[in-house]
């Protein structure tokens, strides 16, 4: 079976699937065309997405003609194909009777006003739009049209694409090493790739409140800050607040989990089926500052809730884990 990950790096989804698919035996590729600031490490990262159009759209014509007898699988990232955003190449990989994953991961088909009409806090409430409806609509009638399978990433997403089925996000657990738990606090970091996404003025405001309560601990937000740089801030922080919207944690906190450090978030109550066992410590924007307090201030809990979070790591995402269910489902969609 050969299967290829394209063509966006989302959390660095595409590159580890296909290095633990590889560690299972699957003959499987990583492509990226989109630079980004954390730097991920796909197998193959033509920086087309940056281009002008004309060689933007020959490069991707070039991707289309170098892969498309190589793999049996195609699965792709964030509602983009080959040759984004139109995917004008899905109908060649039909006729060529290949098998086609579509992978979402949030704004590629979230849908902005089932989530503002539902819920009253969702990852959508503050967000200033950046997601475009029609072309969300083209990539799920694309997807009814062409795709073999759908799957997203958070148990959210499932609300705009029933379809689909969830895939927890997949961790590369050697590069994770966790160190002991300080008795005394010194940082708590809150990592946000969309601040509004993230709630993140509402976590700085309890950031703010706190710093005088706890003057030796360090209440610090980064953002566009590259993997390797990052994954040494969670190594090294004490606690971890990942986000107040969603519902679901996310990347980091899975990080932060792999590092047996704890993290806060935001999960729906009909979501805790899905999270039975989960030791992230649930939070709202009016329950974050005297949860965190409290934790900072109990370092045996830290303790318990790191280990608990490093088992559920290895349980629930490790890429390994991960991999055997993608194999399953490619042998489910007719992957020899």
């Amino acid at each position: 079976m050969r299967v290829l990950h394209a063509p966006s790096e989302i959390a660095g989804q595409p590159s580890i699937l296909a290095r633990a698919l590889r560690e299972l035996g699957v003959e499987a590729w990583s492509l990226a065309t989109n630079p980004t600031f954390a730097q991920y490490m796909p197998d193959e990262s033509p920086p087309l997405d940056t281009m002008a159009p004309l060689p933007r759209y020959a490069g991707y014509a070039g991707l289309v003609v170098k892969h498309l007898l190589r793999h049996d699988v195609f699965h792709f990232h964030f509602g983009r194909t080959l040759i984004p955003p139109h995917n004008l190449d899905l109908p060649l990989y039909r006729a060529l009777g290949k098998k086609l994953v579509f992978h979402y991961h949030g704004c590629d088909v979230r849908n902005k006003a089932h989530m503002r009409a539902t819920h009253a806090w969702s990852t959508c409430t503050e967000c200033q739009p950046f997601c475009i409806p029609r072309r969300q609509e083209r990539i799920l009638r694309e997807a009814r049209q062409y795709a073999h399978a759908e799957l997203v990433s958070t148990p959210d997403l499932l609300e705009s694409v029933p379809t689909a089925r969830q895939v927890n996000v997949a961790a590369w657990l050697p590069d994770y090493v966790p160190r002991p738990v300080r008795e005394s606090p010194r940082l708590v970091l809150h990592a946000p790739t969309n601040r509004l996404i993230k709630g993140t003025p509402h976590i700085e405001a309890v950031f703010e409140r706190l710093r005088a309560r706890f003057p030796g601990v360090e209440f610090r937000t980064v953002e566009k800050v590259p993997l390797l740089e990052l994954r040494d801030m969670l190594a090294r922080c004490d606690v971890l607040v990942d986000q107040m919207f969603m519902g679901w944690y996310g990347m980091v906190a899975v990080e932060a989990m792999a590092f047996a450090r704890p993290a806060l978030a935001y999960v729906r109550p009909e979501f805790e089926p899905r999270a039975a066992g989960c030791p992230v410590v649930r939070v709202n924007v009016e329950t974050l500052e005297n949860e965190l307090a409290a934790l900072l201030g109990d370092a045996p809990r830290r303790r318990v809730l790191g280990e608990a979070g490093r088992v559920w790591v290895e349980r629930e995402h490790d890429a390994n884990v991960i991999a055997r269910r993608l194999v399953e489902l490619y042998h489910e969609i007719g992957a020899t």
